[in-house]
């Protein structure tokens, strides 16, 4: 066998190059039996996912400069039909600041079946580096992240489908990339080693990053594999974005470093933010006429809204469904509506929030398109993004009233806008300037942080016959909106993800880490990307669980989304919610050097009670940990030689000079 070693890990493949093996020096890693090291799926439009293995190809194999070259002229799919479709796969050993292997791939078809995926990595371990599986665990860039503990059992428990996928081969867990996952990276503690996974793209195409384990009564086996689309059409040769696999010793942070390192080498610089957005801390999400018609607000209402938040520690307001379409309707046009009070009011209401010292942010979508109005039929038609079947994905919402027919039927239908087009380009940065045109301190978008990362098969978009790189043009999007930014405004988006975070000032949160869940560890994105200022969000009324949300948002500086009754009221009616917000923005306040002035980091694992959860914020050569009892008792613990008790839900700050 050739082989290559990078650290601890070694990988070596036969001359045949079908059979692989995984190793680490003095470490019980080792793959499962006929693992494969990349898996295929060929369409014919009938027979839509046919799987190719690499156990079962015949290639072969040479080695120049640390590099394995890797040919196959072609392939063979488990239903024994043979494609006239090359693959070379490369395997190359690095030593950056950690060491590793750098996969990458290249496929030329010369035959009518298309290559939709490569899955590339994809490794598939029998035993990872503790032999106790039991103590392994997954950290998922679920959203800002998530702990999947003892994942050889929990995948299976969690994610079998029963009936959808063929679970009696492989139960997976996958999430997309941008879109699920605010960071293209994951990997498996084991012991005191760390196997790390990452997609290197500098282009942020679209993938799939899965973990996943054997089918029920079968032995154990643990795999991780990172989906690139390819979708090679015959004639074509495409080239798969490069992924990093590397062992370090050590925890989670080494990922973190790898994948920030990573991006800070090639695309990303935190931007330069206005002081007042640093300043930010929390807003209202209100909704003057909301999806189903109803007025429930006018923009005289704006500045007494605001005031009511402001009473509370509040400085901001985010302004949905001001526009004559009403909310979630009529996208992509916006107007202002006379039954609000017109422009004019607008332009004053905005002026009226600023004078009392507030900010506002207007809202536009930046990427639905409602399929009801004429510009979905004489434009729109061309600007969405189509499936593999050349549909329009559709998107259906269930918003009503105190009726049950749209609350059970819904009524609003929509595409997505594909960004790869210069009509959508031209749009989003036309929302802008009206935005700003208004007065507004920040113009907002919707959804296009991350949302629907659906691959386009629209060949007359920029992207052309490659669906999965449209997300290219979602970050030239954000280039011209920050471009055409004026100094001292602000651009902010909903969702998480790397891509766009150095082309926006701030995040409205929507996803696991933002929201409190089961699991969740936003520890993993935010010590990635610690410069990034963004909100909790679904603090919608005092239900339960709102005080672990505040905790949670406390511990992790989260500035705060606040929508009573989904923008129906405001704060004014649930002084018990504001009154909670209150004491905690005080403390915010106290420390504000390093909630707002500082930096979070995540350095340090303290032996704190498992229900203390904490957060660690530096400035200069001081450093603050914010805690949060996350439990229904009072607890009393030591820290740094203080003793410290928290009532139930209780939140506290620990400095150290």
């Amino acid at each position: 066998m050739l082989s290559l070693t990078s650290g601890k890990l070694a990988f070596s493949i036969d001359s045949n190059a079908s059979g692989i093996r995984w190793s680490a020096n003095g470490l019980p890693l080792c793959q499962s039996e006929h693992a494969d090291f990349w898996r295929a799926y060929g369409d014919d439009g009938y027979d839509r996912e046919m799987t190719i293995r690499s156990s079962k190809q015949s290639g072969s194999v040479k080695c120049e400069n640390d590099t394995l070259i890797i040919v196959y002229d072609r392939l063979v799919a488990d239903n024994g039909r043979v494609f006239n479709i090359s693959l070379t796969v490369t395997v190359r050993a690095c030593v950056h600041t950690y060491a590793g292997f750098l996969f990458g791939a290249t496929v030329t078809n010369r035959c009518d079946v298309r290559l939709n995926e490569l899955q590339l990595p994809f490794v598939d371990l029998a035993t990872a580096c503790d032999e106790e599986r039991t103590n392994d665990v997954f950290y998922h860039a679920n959203g800002l992240g998530a702990i999947i503990n003892n994942p050889w059992e929990t995948v299976r428990r969690t994610s079998h489908t029963e009936y959808m996928s063929a679970d009696n081969h492989v139960v997976w867990n996958p999430m997309r990339y941008p879109g699920d996952t605010a960071m293209a990276w994951f990997g498996l503690q084991s012991g005191n080693h760390f196997l790390y996974m990452g997609r290197h793209d500098p282009e942020l195409k679209i993938c799939v990053l899965s973990v996943g384990v054997s089918p029920r009564e079968c032995d154990p086996r643990l795999l991780m594999a990172i989906s690139h689309l390819p979708c090679a059409k015959n004639g074509e040769t495409v080239t798969v974005s490069e992924c990093f696999v590397s062992l370090c010793e050590g925890n989670w942070r080494k990922g973190s470093d790898i994948y920030g390192g990573y991006a800070r080498a090639n695309w990303y610089t935190p931007p330069t933010v206005p002081e007042w957005v640093k300043n930010i801390t929390g807003w209202q999400r209100v909704i003057l006429r909301h999806q189903f018609g109803e007025a429930m607000f006018t923009y005289d209402d704006l500045p007494r809204i605001y005031e009511e938040g402001a009473k509370y520690g509040l400085n901001m307001l985010m302004v949905f469904g001001w526009w004559k379409g009403r909310f979630d309707n009529g996208y992509p046009i916006y107007e202002p509506d006379d039954a609000l009070g017109g422009a004019e009011k607008l332009r004053q209401a905005v002026k009226a929030v600023q004078k009392m010292g507030g900010h506002v942010t207007l809202y536009t979508n930046g990427q639905l398109i409602d399929v009801a109005t004429d510009y979905y039929r004489e434009i729109g038609h061309k600007v969405c993004r189509i499936d593999i079947d050349g549909n329009d994905y559709r998107d259906h919402y269930r918003f009503g009233n105190d009726g049950l027919m749209f609350r059970a039927f819904g009524y609003k239908s929509f595409v997505t806008a594909c960004p790869a087009n210069e009509e959508w380009q031209n749009r989003v940065v036309m929302h802008e300037k009206m935005k700003f045109d208004f007065g507004a301190d920040s113009a907002f978008f919707d959804q296009i942080g991350a949302a629907a990362p659906l691959p386009c098969f629209n060949e007359e978009h920029f992207h052309g016959p490659r669906p999965d790189a449209c997300e290219k043009w979602r970050v030239e999007a954000f280039k011209k909106l920050m471009a055409n930014c004026p100094d001292g405004k602000a651009i902010g988006t909903e969702m998480v993800n790397d891509m766009c975070l150095p082309y926006v000032h701030y995040i409205h949160g929507c996803q696991l880490g933002p929201i409190f869940g089961p699991n969740c560890f936003p520890e993993m994105f935010m010590r990635t990307f610690p410069e990034i200022i963004q909100t909790d969000r679904f603090v919608h009324d005092n239900k339960e669980g709102t005080d672990r949300q505040l905790g949670h948002a406390f511990i992790h500086g989260y500035r705060h989304d606040i929508c009573p009754w989904r923008g129906r009221t405001s704060i004014a009616s649930m002084p018990t919610l504001g009154e909670k917000l209150a004491k905690i923005l005080a403390l915010k306040e106290k420390y504000r050097k390093f909630f707002y002035e500082g930096q979070y980091v995540c350095e340090n694992d303290l032996p704190l009670p498992a229900c203390i959860r904490y957060g660690e914020f530096q400035n200069g050569s001081e450093r603050m940990y914010a805690l949060w009892n996350d439990s229904a008792s009072a607890q009393t613990f030591e820290i740094f030689g203080q003793t410290i008790t928290l009532d139930a839900q209780e939140v506290t700050c620990v400095c150290l000079a």
